[in-house]
């Protein structure tokens, strides 16, 4: 038995030799080759895998949160504090704004002008104004004065050509009063029309519109006692002996009531800007006041802004 056991063993070990086993080479490599790929195929799909896992929860997350179908109790709840802190500042800039108005509203809406300055840009022309007014005046009663002259008895004049000579000087002196007028206004219309700007056009169209209507008064005025006067003379014409004092006193009274009447007219124009000064009064502290006010407000306003900023962070 353990002859053919040897004999076995040696037949065996004859065939091998007879016929080996071929160690091909590459073709272990390619195997190796083709199990490294397999394994990176499985490693690049977990990674792939792996993140696209992490894209599709981050996605359901955002989802969850700010989708607006999603009743999420966290966006909700947040959504309520935006709501209530953004309505808590609006209020409270509504009522600084409110504050501030109710603290401006006694200051008038031109602080930067004061009456004074009226006076002193229109009182060279008012004074102007007065001076031709009286020389226009004097010039005319003196031309009556020459006329009632004739009337002497040894005069070469009789009462009706004094009459007319009278007339005539009267109506010469309404174009030269109303040249003072018209030169007044251009003048200082011009003034005003430089001086002021955007925030002052209320107030110079109030003085101006004024010493227009002051004008008008006064010129209506005038007229209306050149006519009574020329009434009054040719009234006399239908007596039998027109009486020569009696002309003069009532030219005589015309010359003062007209003199009289040029001082009112200035007077007026003065009491015309005195009443704006009223009306716009500005006290010297308000500057102050306003510059108070100013600084209080931009305080808050800060503040605010702040709060804001403290919020929105």
């Amino acid at each position: 038995m353990l002859l053919q056991f040897v004999i076995l063993a040696a037949s065996l070990a004859t065939a091998t030799e007879a016929f080996p086993v071929p160690q091909d080479t590459a073709s272990g490599e390619v195997l190796w080759t083709v199990q490294e790929e397999i394994e990176n195929l499985a490693s690049d799909k977990a990674e792939r895998s792996k993140g696209f896992n992490g894209m599709w929860k981050t996605h359901v997350v955002s989802t969850d949160l700010y989708s607006p179908d999603a009743q999420n109790p966290m966006a909700a709840e947040l959504k309520r504090k935006l709501s209530q802190e953004s309505e808590r500042l609006r209020a409270r800039l509504r009522q600084e704004l409110l504050d501030l108005r109710q603290r401006l509203s006694p200051y008038p809406s031109h602080p930067q002008l004061t009456p004074a300055n009226i006076r002193e840009l229109l009182a060279p022309f008012t004074q102007k104004l007065q001076r031709t007014l009286d020389s226009n005046t004097q010039e005319l009663c003196g031309q009556l004065s020459l006329s009632l002259q004739g009337l002497q008895p040894d005069g070469p004049l009789t009462y009706r050509e004094a009459v007319l000579k009278i007339s005539q000087a009267l109506d010469e002196s309404h174009p030269k009063r109303t040249a003072a007028f018209e030169d007044f206004k251009t003048k200082a219309f011009e003034a005003v029309e430089e001086d002021h700007d955007g925030s002052k056009k209320e107030l110079w169209e109030e003085v101006t519109a004024r010493l227009g209507q002051e004008i008008v008064s006064f010129s209506l005025e005038v007229q209306g006692k050149v006519a009574t006067l020329k009434v009054a003379l040719a009234g006399l014409l239908t007596s039998a002996e027109p009486a020569r004092t009696e002309a003069e006193s009532k030219v005589l009274q015309f010359c003062q009531r007209s003199s009289a009447q040029n001082q009112k007219f200035i007077a007026n124009l003065d009491q015309q800007i005195a009443s704006l000064d009223e009306k716009h009064h500005v006290d010297p502290s308000s500057h102050v006041n306003i510059e108070s006010i100013q600084q209080d407000f931009s305080t808050r306003l800060s503040a605010l802004l702040a709060d804001i900023v403290h919020t929105l962070n």
